[in-house]
């Protein structure tokens, strides 16, 4: 080989060398950029234009709304229970911090953003450390970020248990360096994210006392015993009656064990679970290519994930983020001991852009036309300056019960006296001073139907006593007396 051709060789390496090391670098901002310009923005975008109901958006903006140190477990009238009465997850109060600064609802999604955004950030300290290579920093950052339950938890905001992908993380690290002070707050902040967390707590436990640590192992296990006692014992003596979710997971079991298993086994859940484990294919192949295990005993803590899901029949949106966060943490030993192949990065990108497609397609369409997408909520401005028009006037006239579209709830949460139209509210012959509602096919009537929300409008302009306010092609505003409410 002459000199010349030498010498091309070698400036090519050096070409080659210097743009994997770019990449590496610009991998996790990329990421990021994705996930803000992809995910973030069209989801809050869509919440600018009333697009999302009152469950769960709307609960927990009236909560943060409402609570206060002199009503901190305050009573949510369009929910009909007081918020701690509902799930206990107090970690609600980080959010508040967010009120003083903006409204309600954005206090709200800025802290589910935050909290899954934040769970990146123990990743990088173990990279910065040198125990973690960069490209598994990036790869466990995508996932968390980029996989369908995380992606489909904020289309659907807003709930706590997204917020628990933050102290997974933080739990899971602190497990494996054996960390116990940070493992302990771990759990705490955990707990506080909602109630059925602290059965894995028991788990954590048990994985302590597997690998010896029985003495803190005994710690966590009577910090989790104690955390259930108050939640399912002492907060209904406390607070009164609690909402009992029990009733979804033996749903079916009074028609027998077949129709039971069968509701559980229906092709809908097994696809989704399916697309949760087909995430994992390409790190498990690899790690059994390499012979390097998962830390079993950490995976434990799936055990009580698993179950309530399977027989809540809760695989989707929310639900899934703190089972794939948990199952990620059992492989940090793996990414850990070797460097991760290109083939793995590249299918598992590959494997996370597939599983998205539909998300980020409609994500993507809001984007790209928002005047006309969701055609439930188009951003069109005449829709847009009725709904203002309607939540101003409201807000001017803060007397009287309120009737309001679902998707009007969080807009009005700092309101007294707001119900959604077909909640839960008793027929008690109660008194409706206000309706503001968006004509369908607009809005979100559920759970009535369309067409009944339809008849209710045509029924309370038809009242004599009925003072319309708006009437136009998208938004009903009445004052009035108005008993019908569903």
């Amino acid at each position: 080989m002459s000199p010349h051709d030498l010498v091309n060789q070698a400036v090519g390496r050096s070409l080659f060398g210097h743009a994997r090391r770019g990449l590496r670098t610009l991998a996790l901002p990329l990421v990021l950029v994705t996930w803000v310009t992809f995910v973030v923005a069209p989801v809050w975008l869509q919440a600018s234009h009333a697009c999302f109901p009152h469950f769960d958006l709307g609960i927990y903006t009236q909560a943060l709304a409402r609570m206060s140190l002199a009503e901190p477990n305050p009573w949510l009238s369009a929910r009909r229970v007081s918020i701690f009465n509902d799930h206990f997850d107090p970690i609600l109060w980080t959010a508040r911090l967010f009120v003083t600064l903006v409204p309600p609802m954005w206090a709200a999604l800025t802290t589910e953003a935050l909290f899954l955004l934040l769970a990146v950030l123990p990743l990088l300290w173990l990279h910065a450390r040198g125990m973690m290579s960069r490209t598994a920093t990036v790869l466990l950052a995508a996932f968390l970020l980029l996989t369908p339950s995380a992606v489909e938890a904020l289309r659907f905001p807003v709930h706590p248990t997204t917020w628990s992908a933050l102290p997974w993380v933080l739990a899971g690290v602190a497990f494996h360096l054996r960390r116990r002070g940070l493992l302990f707050c771990a759990l705490l902040l955990l707990f506080a994210c909602k109630e059925e967390f602290a059965f894995a707590g028991i788990m954590v436990a048990l994985a302590l006392a597997l690998r010896g640590e029985r003495r803190f192992a005994l710690v966590v296990g009577t910090l989790s015993l104690v955390w259930l006692v108050g939640v399912y014992g002492v907060r209904p003596w406390l607070m009164g009656p609690s909402e009992d979710y029990r009733v979804r997971l033996t749903q079916g079991l009074d028609e027998g064990l077949a129709h039971y298993l069968s509701l559980r086994l229906a092709p809908t859940h097994l696809s989704r679970i399916g697309t949760l484990l087909a995430l994992f294919l390409p790190l498990g192949v690899w790690a059994w290519r390499e012979r390097l295990k998962p830390d079993w005993t950490w995976l434990l803590v799936l055990l009580p994930l698993l179950g309530i899901r399977f027989l809540g029949m809760a695989w989707r949106f929310h639900y899934g983020v703190p089972l794939m966060t948990a199952a990620l943490m059992g492989f940090l030993p793996v990414l850990r001991a070797r460097r991760l192949p290109a083939w793995v990065i590249v299918s598992s990108g590959v494997m996370l852009l597939v599983s998205n497609e539909p998300n980020l397609r409609k994500l993507t369409r809001t984007l790209v036309s928002s005047r006309t997408y969701p055609d439930h909520c188009p951003g069109a401005p005449e829709r847009l300056a009725s709904i203002s028009r309607g939540v101003e006037t409201l807000t001017r006239n803060p007397e009287g019960l309120a009737l309001l579209g679902s998707n009007f709830v969080s807009l009005l949460a700092a309101r007294d006296e707001i119900y959604a139209v077909g909640g839960p509210q008793p027929d008690d012959g109660r008194i409706y001073t206000w309706v503001l509602v968006e004509k369908p096919p607009h809005g979100d009537a559920w759970p009535l139907t369309s067409t009944r929300l339809s008849e209710l409008i045509d029924v309370w302009r038809g009242d004599a006593a009925t003072h319309v306010l708006i009437d136009d092609a998208n938004v009903f505003m009445a004052r009035g007396r108005f008993t019908a409410h569903r």
